[in-house]
């Protein structure tokens, strides 16, 4: 990422550093806006579920907030990835 220096120096991050931070915050905004699950969202983070729980905790957002289609389609997600392992 391209940025003037004096941001960089203002913000005291490294750019991997950033790139983590916009990502945790953007996995939890597609999480907020329901175009990721739990489990989609945390991947997306490079989290796991208890520590993306945690994130979601912290910026005081519900961690389990669905529908039954919604909870049935996690499971469903979950089963698939667990016969991966």
């Amino acid at each position: 990422m391209s940025l003037p220096e004096q941001i960089w120096l203002s913000m005291n991050m490294k750019a991997d550093e950033l790139m983590s931070a916009m990502r945790r915050d953007y996995g939890i905004k597609l999480y907020q806006t329901g175009k990721l699950t739990l489990s989609q969202a945390a991947d997306f983070c490079g989290v796991n579920l208890y520590e993306f729980a945690s994130l979601l905790t912290l910026s005081a957002t519900p961690v389990i907030d669905y529908s039954a289609e919604d909870l049935e389609n996690e499971f469903k997600h979950l089963s698939k990835k667990m016969r991966s392992c």
